[in-house]
């Protein structure tokens, strides 16, 4: 891979198994999990290539499906290269698995999409604080109070994404994320104040990351945008290679992915998409 082009995120598919069917997620889903000397030969050729700060995300499907290559992963990284950062986004059902390991790694933020007052006392816990369709901004409101009560302190906010928003929905997102900026500033002025972690990160796509993206197979992508099941059939597009080739990964521009993203949505799908996420960015530069 070429030097002016080296990446900061790095990004594992430990499985593409999940145990959960949520109506809004738009990933495929497989019986693949990906074997160890496949994860040994990503993180030792890959994470070089990485440009500091750096991040390894531990994906899927639900990581926490494979626990036994979640502990692996970390304990590598806290030995070999323990400035980088490593995100673990989770349904949460499989936390206990590893919470003797997360109490040792604090470092860790573990991303959480369903809450509870034992996951919020993780360290770097942060809530995953899903905006479906046509939901009420005072059910929204409440929601995040609660989380708010049950310890998390730190919110991930994304609206559903890849699913079609009617324009009285996407209105009602708006009112929503007005709803939202009222509890937060409540919060901080009650001495409760809550991280909004939207503000600090970008992406040319949304809920998707552009990086190095190794699949349960070891084959290597420029973005996690391959897990989107309309996506799949346009994945050669995004390939760079082999895992087991590290320094023979392929470069490709951005306007690669931008394309096969207008490629595998319909118009009203990906148009819907982008209004949210315009509000989710309008409701971040309001907070800024």
């Amino acid at each position: 891979m070429k030097k002016n082009r080296l990446e900061r995120l790095l990004v594992l598919v430990l499985t593409r198994r999940c145990n959960q069917r949520c109506g809004f997620c738009p990933q495929t889903f497989m019986d693949r999990d990906m074997d160890e000397s496949t994860l040994d030969a990503a993180l030792a050729g890959l994470l070089p290539l990485l440009r500091t700060p750096s991040r390894v995300k531990l994906f899927g499907g639900e990581p926490l499906l494979r626990p036994d290559l979640v502990t692996r992963a970390v304990e590598f990284l806290a030995a070999k290269s323990p400035r980088t950062a490593i995100e673990l986004p989770t349904n949460g059902r499989g936390l206990p698995a590893v919470a003797e390991l997360l109490a040792r790694r604090p470092k860790v933020e573990v991303f959480i999409s369903t809450p509870s007052a034992k996951s919020a006392r993780l360290p770097g816990a942060t809530h995953n604080f899903l905006l479906p369709p046509g939901e009420a901004a005072a059910k929204t409101a409440r929601r995040l109070i609660e989380a708010r009560r049950m310890g998390f302190s730190r919110f991930n906010f994304l609206p559903a994404y890849f699913v079609p928003w009617t324009p009285a929905q996407l209105e009602g997102l708006a009112l929503t994320f007005s709803a939202l900026r009222v509890v937060l500033s409540k919060m901080a002025a009650a001495g409760r104040a809550a991280e909004v972690v939207n503000l600090t990160r970008r992406g040319s796509t949304p809920l998707y990351n552009d990086g190095l993206v190794v699949d349960a197979d070891g084959e290597v992508y420029s973005s996690n945008l391959v897990l989107a099941d309309a996506v799949w059939p346009h994945r050669k597009r995004l390939s760079l290679g082999h895992v087991r080739r590290p320094r023979a990964l392929a470069v490709r521009a951005r306007s690669e992915t931008s394309q096969v993203l207008k490629d595998s949505f319909s118009d009203e799908i990906l148009a819907s998409s982008l209004a949210a996420d315009a509000a989710l960015t309008a409701f971040c530069r309001a907070l800024a």
